[in-house]
């Protein structure tokens, strides 16, 4: 074996090791998080609230996620760093 080949492996077994780690913690995550009264018609699929909060527009007003709940939201974050 090549130095490239045990290099590979490593990070082969690295990346496995960091994908179920993060998978173990991704469900504990979820699995704390309030369900929505939204009924779901796919049994596969599992909807969570969004934590409120509270946004000003480009008039001034201030407008708060839960106005809108029930309703399909898009939102844009961007940064001019």
């Amino acid at each position: 074996m090549t130095k490239k080949n045990i290099f590979l492996i490593i990070l082969l077994l690295l990346g496995a090791l960091l994908f179920m780690v993060l998978q173990k913690y991704t469900k504990e995550f979820y699995s704390s998080m309030p369900k929505t009264e939204v009924s779901i018609s796919d049994s596969h699929t599992a909807r969570y609230l969004a934590a409120d909060f509270t946004l000003a527009d480009l008039n001034g007003t201030f407008n708060q996620l839960s106005d809108y709940r029930g309703s399909v939201v898009l939102m844009m974050f961007w940064t001019t760093w």
